[in-house]
């Protein structure tokens, strides 16, 4: 990695370009001729650029031979593009028309190269510094949750995970986040960290999403899609920009709310001289998080008697037949989803004997009273959030450009893996060196970060269990509890007497003993117990480059590519296993790919684009693997039919792959063989959990449970295809149409399953329930298909008002197979073939994950000039209900359907080159959560105003 930084300074320093160099000036004005601050000139086919001043005036330097082509981009008006010859280079005027709708986006990510987003291949959206203004979202981050397909799952108000086509989850490691080109996801934990370590807001200049199977260009992971961000070029974009905001959120919460929250941001960049440019951006955040405080009793699977069951169809699942008693002075078991400490499959619950003495408790569950997440951390909410960046560029010969660029990140968050976790101080860093061509790029990174947490879940019971242990608690009361004269209520107040309160000296003692304690290491003073403390202090080494064999033979465009990509995780245990030696895994990766296209004139109003591409990728504990594209657009006048075929794939993350549960602890573990081997599973067989219940009911014989054992050797990497259509139009100047329909089949879907171990070795022992559970990943051998399409429309009603709307669908079904391949019945005895999996028929045989809604849609009443200086937006959203199978404490539910009503105003002040803006998202503060055990979402308030390029 030394070597090639080297090599990339060198060739800074010694690259120098023979070109005599011109000045192209001109002038720009609106159709009422008033000159217009700030439009975007560049010089097409490349990066150099400029904007223009108060005046309208413009001068931009360049090597680049005449004649040539220059584009003008400005928000609220259509893109021109002006031909630049000896003639005409000093002195150009240009009139820009008025356009409410806008679609000749040019885009990158759907081919790596710059093309007509209404040309491209496959799905793709692109939100530009227009719809960032125009949407009330607090960021342009958020502002993703209007796209269609787009779910954004809220963990925390700085770290959202973006899902599309199903399978939604906390951590999505099946969707591809770049920043300038970088992987955005944590080397070790494997999934990506949005906004906490991203791009500052002010140097955004876009954000591209393709949905679906996009590893033939981008190689692993981009599974169900990616998200390219970029930032703005400091030769392009000059001057001083500033921001301030301040809001307000946590809005009637009793007791608790409203709380304001800040953030500021600055940017500077400079060019200097013909060559060299540097941008310097900070911005900080600090508030007070939404809080996760549904205390509603826990809809879990690991309740007994879960499913509401139809005896006369062999106890076939109708649905949730568990009633939950939200009161924990009535309810044994209460179990609060946001209560910590209480919960009945991991510490926090005690099982009565059938032989108990107090005959009213025989063989029931009690559960402990536990601890709100709030209480545990005790940092009453407060969240911050630190970005920076820091970017060289310098001109080499023609257009290519060289840069140097640090990435930082710094924050505290809490995340949802099986468990709610807490980082109080994440840390991370990006170095990236590139060079730059029209036809070619060079690219080096690395990511550095420190991330240290600790389980909420598992504090909350070591604090109990220090207080007293789980056996003195249920003694105490099991000597109270007396049914239907002493409640569960009055039981627990009398055995929780002298029980450490969140605050509390003591309390606080012992939550930061276990808190700031490693999982590999014994706390002090607490003989034979761990601490609750990871880290994942792993790096990532990547180099990549491709070329663009433009206008190859005179017969089509090839571009060529490939990256070689290498981790070292360093948890120390605590995330990952050791290797038998002590040391840290390393993985590593290499891929190479082509793609060919060929852009045939059929006649002046009809064109032909097919593209094929296909990448090889290898990991070293994986098998190499190819993923072929096929595409076509057919163009005829404004309207434009695309068709592809598309596959991708997934590695298992490093923790999916080598994970082990801490002792006494639980958690998941790795589908490797290594991990298996290492809990001692080769020698003890484990089983799914549906798979022994049918053993235990006689739906399966003793043969049919062995043969379903666990078999890591067949441990491999996950993959799709996808079918997709789709068309896009710009109807009368006035409506803009974009649909698609697309079928996915996954093959060798990894998600983590309840797998259970026999005590003693004998499947016979599981009717006895000497038992443990394990969390294992593993290859379904079930075929899942995702259906699903949208669509979008935009219509100018005139006198600058737009009307748009989005909706959008996936529907997930599934054929269940045992690990013969045979067809899984359910207990009706029918074949479970094709159905949704939010079924209870099939949902009663084992989770699935899908955990998506089936339709959400939004719609937007916009104008951006209501008057010369102010603009308006007003949206709504819908989500439907979803059906959420979630991790080892957060359950199985209904997730209720849920609306926002999001609104912004904003007022232009030309001569001081600043925005007001006043917004808000769900202003009408109908609480909701985007996942079970989620915080709940509220009304955010904020009102900001924006400098932007002063001093240019």
């Amino acid at each position: 990695m030394r070597h090639f930084f080297l090599l990339i300074l060198g060739s800074l320093l010694g690259i120098s370009s023979v070109r005599a160099q011109i000045i192209i000036e001109g002038h720009v004005t609106d159709e009422k001729d008033q000159p217009l601050a700030g439009v975007t000139i560049l010089i097409r086919g490349t990066k150099i650029g400029t904007v223009t001043q108060p005046d309208g005036h413009f001068r931009l330097p360049t090597t680049e031979e005449l004649p040539l082509g220059i584009s003008l981009s400005f928000i609220g008006y259509r893109r021109q593009d002006v031909a630049v010859r000896g003639g005409n280079f000093r002195s150009l005027s240009i009139k820009l028309v008025e356009e409410t709708i806008v679609t000749r986006e040019v885009i990158v990510a759907a081919s790596r190269v710059p093309e007509d987003i209404q040309k491209a291949s496959v799905t793709v959206e692109k939100l530009g510094v227009r719809q960032f203004q125009e949407s009330p979202a607090a960021s342009p981050f958020d502002a993703l949750q209007n796209v269609k397909g787009v779910d954004l799952l809220t963990q925390s108000l700085t770290f959202k995970s973006v899902n599309m086509r199903g399978f939604g989850a906390n951590n999505n490691n099946r969707f591809l986040q770049l920043n300038d080109g970088m992987d955005n996801r944590s080397p070790g934990l494997g999934f990506g960290f949005g906004t906490i370590a991203g791009i500052p807001d002010l140097d955004i200049e876009s954000i591209e999403v393709i949905p679906g199977a996009s590893s033939a260009l981008y190689g692993p992971d981009a599974l169900q899609g990616l998200m390219l961000t970029t930032s703005k070029n400091p030769f392009t974009y000059e001057g001083l920009s500033a921001q301030v905001k301040v809001g307000v959120n946590n809005v009637g919460k009793d007791g608790f709310g409203p709380k304001g929250y800040s953030d500021m941001a600055i940017r500077y960049a400079r060019q200097l001289g013909n060559r060299f440019a540097i941008k310097l951006n900070f911005q900080r955040l600090s508030g007070t998080d939404f809080i996760a405080d549904d205390y509603n009793d826990r809809s879990t699977r690991a309740r007994t008697g879960f499913f509401a069951t139809d005896t006369r169809r062999g106890d076939v699942a109708t649905g949730i037949g568990y009633a939950p008693n939200n009161d924990p002075n009535t309810n044994l078991q209460y179990d609060g989803v946001n209560t910590y400490g209480d919960d009945i499959n991991a510490g926090g619950a005690y099982k009565f004997s059938d032989t108990y003495a107090n005959a009213s408790l025989q063989g029931k569950l009690a559960t402990r009273t536990g601890y709100t997440e709030l209480g545990v951390i005790g940092n009453n909410g407060k969240v911050v959030n630190n970005r920076a960046n820091v970017a060289l560029h310098y001109k080499l010969s023609g257009n290519v450009e060289a840069s140097l660029g640090w990435y930082y990140g710094n924050g505290n968050l809490i995340r949802t893996a099986g468990f709610r976790e807490y980082f109080p101080d994440y840390h991370r860093h990006q170095f990236k060196a590139e060079i730059k061509g029209d036809n070619f790029l060079l690219r080096a990174y690395t990511t550095q970060q420190r991330a240290e947490g600790w389980n909420i879940g598992q504090t909350a019971v070591a604090i109990n269990n220090s207080w007293k242990s789980l056996d003195q608690w249920a003694t105490e009361f099991g000597q109270v509890y007396i049914e239907n004269k002493v409640s569960a209520g009055l039981a627990r107040s009398e055995a929780d007497r002298g029980r450490y309160l969140p605050g509390s000296g003591v309390f606080n003692t012992v939550r930061d003993l276990f808190a700031n304690t490693f999982n590999t290491d014994t706390v002090p003073g607490y003989k034979g117990a761990k601490g609750n403390r990871f880290r994942d202090n792993s790096s990532l080494w990547h180099y990549e480059g491709m070329y663009n064999f433009a206008g190859f033979q005179d017969v089509m465009d090839v571009i060529v590519g490939g990256s070689i990509r290498r981790y070292v995780l360093n948890t120390g245990g605590t995330a990952i296993p050791l290797q038998e030696d002590g040391s840290e895994y390393t993985i590593n990766e290499y891929g190479a790919y082509l793609q060919v296209t060929k852009d045939v004139k059929i006649n002046s109003t009809v064109s032909l684009k097919p593209t094929v591409a296909i990448r090889y990728d290898k990991n070293q504990y994986f098998d190499g693997g190819f993923t072929p594209r096929a595409a076509v657009v057919l163009s005829t006048g404004s309207h434009n039919f695309r068709a592809s075929w598309q596959s991708a794939f997934r590695n298992p993350s490093p923790g999916q792959l080598f994970s082990v549960p801490t002792a006494g602890k639980g958690g998941e573990v790795g589908g490797s063989s290594l991990a298996i081997g290492s809990i001692g599973l080769a020698k003890s067989p484990v089983y799914r959990d549906s798979d022994v219940t049918d053993f235990i009911a006689g739906r399966i014989t003793e043969a049919q449970l062995l043969s379903r054992a666990y078999n890591p050797a067949t441990f491999t990497t996950e993959k799709i295809k996808t079918w997709e259509v789709g068309y896009k139009a710009l109807i009368q100047n006035k409506l803009f149409v974009d649909a698609f329909f697309f079928h996915s089949n996954y093959k060798d879907f990894i998600a983590a399953q309840s797998f259970y171990q026999s005590n003693t070795g004998k499947v016979s022992d599981f009717e006895s329930s000497t038992y443990r559970t394990l969390q294992i990943n593993f290859n379904n051998t079930n075929e899942v298909f995702v259906n699903g399409g949208g669509i979008g429309l935009e219509y100018g009603l005139g006198r600058g008002f737009t009307l748009s709307g989005n909706f959008a669908y996936q529907v997930g079904t599934v054929t269940l197979r045992d690990a013969q391949g045979v067809v899984i019945k359910d207990n009706a005895g029918n074949d479970i073939v094709k159905r949704k999996m939010s079924n209870p028929e099939v949902a009663q045989k084992g989770r699935n994950f899908f955990n998506s809604p089936e339709s959400r849609y939004n719609i937007t009443l916009g104008n951006y000039r209501l008057t010369d200086r102010l603009g308006a937006t007003i949206t709504y959203r819908w989500t439907d209900r979803t059906w959420i199978e979630q991790g080892t404490t957060a359950g199985d539910v209904w997730l209720p359907a849920w609306t926002s009503l999001d609104a912004q105003v904003s007022y232009r002040m030309p001569s001081f080159k600043s925005v007001v803006k006043v917004g808000g998202t769900n202003v009408l503060n109908k609480y909701y959560a985007q996942g079970y055990g989620l915080a709940q979402i509220g009304g955010l308030y904020y009102v900001s105003i924006t400098f932007d390029e002063l001093f240019r």
